[in-house]
Order: structure tokens, then sequence, then C-alpha cells
């Protein structure tokens, strides 16, 4: 299974559902690698994927082979530090982690539309590199458009979505009861909620996620 994990926005919880997904499918036996292409915004360390990196076990340098400091979409941020992306190279650090796991969750930056080049978006990585989407959205109030739009870009580049996690919910909103229902309505997929935990997903919740990827989301 070689997965793309993208998500409707930034900061909707794209890491937090890698990690604990590559921890529930190592749990349960299966040799599991995370790659996050390029991580930008990255100071000293960067923190996406070093939390992926703890998760699995590899070398953070394996996990995150491109960063930049600039907290902006790697093409603008790769343009402005004039430090082109190698997008062979990439490639090539991804055919060797392919071999090497038998699951590949492979982390975006922001949402399917943001450019590692010019003409050159995650869902060109995606339909490239043969991945299927894993869809992270918000639960709240404007969910349905973020997560419509992203579901329909992907299908319209020729891209299997497998599922949709809608993360964080925190019950404070009246449309997080009605959202799941809607985007099932809208997309044809079943969508997963998680709640609000900062401290990570309880062992039953953990199970949940990998039931949901590897059963499928379809009604």
């Amino acid at each position: 299974m070689k997965l793309l994990i993208t998500g409707t926005d930034t900061g909707v919880g794209k890491t937090f559902v890698t990690r604990h997904l590559a921890l529930e499918l190592k749990r349960r036996g299966l040799k599991v690698g995370c790659l996050k292409p390029v991580e930008t915004g990255v100071e000293e360390q960067p923190l996406d994927g070093k939390a992926l990196a703890e998760a699995t076990g590899q070398p953070l340098n394996e996990v995150v082979p491109v960063s930049y400091r600039l907290p902006l979409a790697p093409y603008v941020a790769a343009k402005l530090e004039g430090r082109p992306l190698n997008l062979k190279a990439l490639k090539e650090h991804f055919l060797t982690l392919k071999e090497r796991y038998e699951v590949l969750l492979v982390e975006g930056a922001g949402g399917i539309s943001v450019p590692l080049e010019r003409s050159y978006d995650y869902a060109a990585l995606a339909a490239d590199w043969g991945l299927k989407l894993l869809i992270v959205a918000r639960p709240g109030l404007g969910t349905l458009n973020h997560t419509y739009l992203t579901y329909h870009y992907a299908r319209s580049k020729g891209l299997e979505v497998v599922g949709i996690v809608l993360s964080g919910a925190k019950g404070e909103d009246p449309s997080e009861e009605t959202n799941p229902l809607v985007i099932e309505e809208m997309t044809g997929l079943r969508p997963l909620v998680l709640p609000y935990r900062p401290d990570g997903l309880t062992a039953e919740e953990l199970k949940a996620l990998g039931d949901y990827l590897l059963s499928g989301s379809r009604p």
C-alpha cells in the first residue's frame, strides 16, 4: 500500500493522522515507512518529519529528504531560497522506500494543489508516483466546501480517494454532527471522525483508524 495523505488546508491534522496510522499499522505487524518529501518552515529540525520518524524508527533524513527554512509552499520556498527542487532525485528516493516497506505513507504539504514546481503539484506527484489518496479535513463549519473541492480535484486528475478523515472534533460546533453525513452524500465516502486528542489517540481510536483504512470507507 502506497498512500498520499493530503489535506484540505495546512494545519488540519495530516501529521497527526499519518503518525497514528503508522503506529497502528506497525502494531498489526506491517512494515511501515513514512515519507514527507518536502517540509518547509524548518529552522533546526523538520518537526513533522521528526514525529513521523519517531513513530516508525526511520532516520530523519529518510523521512524528510528535502527541507526549506521559509514557511511557504515548496515551490515558493525553493524559488526564494535559490535551491530548486530536484523532482527526479525525489522520485528515486521514493522508489527506494517503496521497495523497502510494505506500507509507505507519504505526507503532503498543505493541500493537494500546493505546488512543488510551477506546474507540478501534489496531485501530479500522486499520479506520477502511483499513490492513492487519504484526505484529512477539519470537522467543523466550512469543511464541506474544502473537502468536496479537494475530492473533486483529485478525481478530476484520475486519482483514487480511499477515505476522508475529519480530525479534531471537539463537539462544540453543531456542524460536526451533520458534516459526516453530507460529505458521504457528496463523495460516496463515509468519513471517519477523530476527536481532538492533543496527547494522542486511545487504543480504541487507533484501531478504528486502522480498520477504516484497511477495510474501506464506502458504505
